[in-house]
């Protein structure tokens, strides 16, 4: 692999997958914020066609495609079409799928990997070479990083893994001047939450909004995180202030585990 020499006059471009909506969506608007370049990732050209009326997209001149991370064809027609230099990349692209293993009619494990793992890994793999030195890698975990949680076996696999994946990539990559970090959010205000709340609720025959203050009531501040909360790390990480961190896994609150 022969990196190309990086160019401090050329500006700060970043890759953010799932940048459509949730976490991703504030990450790209933060980003935008602290003047950075923007490529952002998309699933569907649907999603794509709402972020680019984003006027924070316009007005930065932001770049948005759209392809299924969990297509390996596709995955790896854009890392060879890739030419240009990057600052850094934000694994933010998540899928959730629960089903136990003795569910013999649902299997979400290969769809699963595909968009959490294996994507992070094939992209980071292919656009190392246009990595600037020094350069950012940020990956979005989860706190089930930490804790498995029953049905969540795919997402729990898939999550750990990514973790072992960004401490590799710091000592690997260390030397260059690239860092590799991880954000673990909780229970972060997002669609992908607010369907998840209701779905364990329905399951305990809980009421909706009791069932969230629950959850909430064992964290230290009492309530769930916001995207933009999260974001802001990822900018702390993306910038010059976090030269010297490395090989982290930043958990953001307590764990609360369902069995």
């Amino acid at each position: 692999m022969n990196p190309i020499q990086t160019d401090a006059t050329l500006p700060r471009r970043v890759l953010v997958t799932g940048a459509g909506r949730g976490i991703g969506l504030s990450i790209a608007r933060l980003l935008a914020r602290d003047g950075f370049g923007l490529v952002l990732l998309t699933a569907t050209e649907i999603s794509a066609a709402k972020l680019r009326k984003e006027s924070f997209v316009r007005d930065s001149g932001a770049e948005v495609v759209a392809f299924d991370l969990a297509d390996p064809a596709e995955l790896a027609a854009f890392v060879d079409g890739w030419t240009a230099q990057l600052w850094g990349i934000v694994h933010n692209a998540g899928v959730c799928i629960t089903a136990p293993i003795t569910d013999t009619n649902n299997d979400p494990w290969q769809h699963v990997l595909s968009v959490n793992l294996e994507a992070p890994y094939r992209l980071t793999r292919g656009l190392l070479p246009h990595l600037a030195r020094p350069g950012r890698i940020v990956t979005i975990g989860s706190q089930l990083s930490f804790e498995g949680r029953a049905g969540y076996g795919a997402y729990c696999a898939s999550k750990f893994g990514l973790i072992g994946l960004t401490k590799c990539w710091a000592k690997e990559l260390g030397h260059e001047g690239i860092t590799a970090n991880a954000i673990c959010p909780g229970w972060v205000d997002t669609e992908m939450t607010v369907a998840d709340v209701q779905r364990l609720a329905g399951e305990y025959s809980r009421n909706v909004a009791e069932f969230k203050a629950e959850i909430a009531n064992p964290l230290e501040l009492k309530r769930f995180n916001t995207p933009d909360e999260v974001a802001e790390l990822i900018a702390f990480l993306m910038s010059d202030k976090s030269s010297g961190v490395t090989g982290r896994a930043w958990l953001m609150q307590t764990v609360w585990n369902q069995e």
